[in-house]
């Protein structure tokens, strides 16, 4: 099969990287995979590293012209897009060559009435990673039950190849021996609650005081946590890391993952910790209580109920034995459910009856 993978975002976030994952899997098992990117983007980089074919243009109208030439050459079966801004510009091109359009959803918010009225007219699935996606499609967007298959993210295990030197390094940097750390990582935003997490610090410093957090990530909150450490004279129980490309080390560092996002569709941070054997703690909000078994593999908590995470926090640190039960029952966990493979397969299934319909 011929298959066009879809996603002009400008960055290397998440969704790029589960883009060129699949891309990397489906080329493994034999089909032709092209993909569209956004010209002079870090992921234009990546795909040209990875010696991946792909398509790239500057704006939607260069691009609207430019890609609808190349699908009259090259003849994809699919086209699967993954960015919402990408959406009707991939759609009318499907429809414009008879090409079958499979949508990529992973955001809560509403779709603009447009893109859902391109998205109804045409032949299209949409994949939501999770069941709140699907939930906010019916209900707020008013799609059909059988137009959404629900398939959640997973990472392949190549991903968790670890660089044996860098934990070392990592190991002696943040004195891991002597430590009790914490990891978090994410986007540097409000949703994510990073100053909810410094306020927990706050209430476990003087009960730990080997209590280290560690925040992988950037972005426009980063002077707000900055001064809230100072502030609170937290510098040495917290570190900002920005942004990091060792995040498989670092949580192999990590006694406990932490992330108090309270608008988390997913959560695929959630996933590598569990992938490492790590308990993790989050709010109970989005998609987040389809991945976490509450006091199996970590906990959830009350969204914003800063106490109740600051208690399950002191007991995966300072009860070994119930820690290692739940890292035990987080591997196991991620293995059973959340192989790459599978969900590869169950999108190639998406791929085929939709190409057949």
């Amino acid at each position: 099969m011929k298959i066009l993978q879809w996603n002009t975002s400008k960055v290397l976030g998440g969704a790029e990287f589960r883009t060129l994952e699949l891309t990397k899997a489906l080329l493994e098992k034999g089909h032709k995979v092209c993909v569209v990117c956004r010209k002079n983007s870090l992921f234009e980089k990546k795909l040209k590293e990875e010696k991946i074919c792909y398509i790239s243009y500057k704006t939607q109208i260069l691009g609207f012209f430019k890609i609808s030439i190349f699908l009259k050459k090259w003849k994809p079966n699919i086209i699967h897009v993954h960015s919402g801004k990408d959406y009707v510009i991939s759609v009318i091109l499907g429809m414009l060559n008879s090409i079958p359009v499979v949508i990529h959803r992973r955001l809560m918010a509403k779709v603009h009435l447009i893109t859902k009225f391109f998205i109804n007219i045409w032949r299209t699935k949409i994949i939501a990673v999770s069941q709140v996606v699907k939930d906010v499609l019916i209900k707020e967007n008013k799609f059909k039950e059988e137009k959404i298959e629900v398939i959640y993210n997973s990472i392949p295990k190549e991903r968790f190849n670890k660089n044996l030197e860098i934990i070392s390094k990592l190991e002696q940097q943040f004195d891991k021996k002597n430590k009790k750390i914490v990891l978090s990582v994410g986007n540097l935003y409000p949703t994510k609650g990073f100053d909810e997490l410094i306020e927990v610090v706050r209430i476990l410093k003087d009960k730990i005081k080997n209590l280290l957090v560690l925040i992988a990530g950037e972005g426009s909150e980063r002077k707000k946590l900055e001064f809230l450490i100072s502030r609170y004279n937290l510098s040495s129980f917290i570190k900002l890391l920005g942004y990091r490309d060792d995040i498989i080390e670092l949580l192999t560092i990590c006694d406990c993952f932490v992330l108090l996002s309270y608008e988390e569709p997913f959560g695929v941070a959630f996933i590598e910790a569990l992938g490492c054997g790590k308990p993790v703690i989050g709010y109970y909000c989005g998609g987040l209580p389809e991945i976490i078994i509450n006091n199996e593999v970590g906990f959830l908590v009350p969204p914003h109920d800063i106490y109740a995470v600051a208690e399950k926090l002191e007991k995966i640190l300072l009860d070994e034995e119930f820690s290692k039960k739940l890292s035990f029952n987080a591997i196991n966990y991620f293995n059973r459910k959340f192989d790459f493979y599978s969900m590869v397969n169950k999108i190639e299934n998406v791929y085929y009856k939709l190409v057949n319909t």
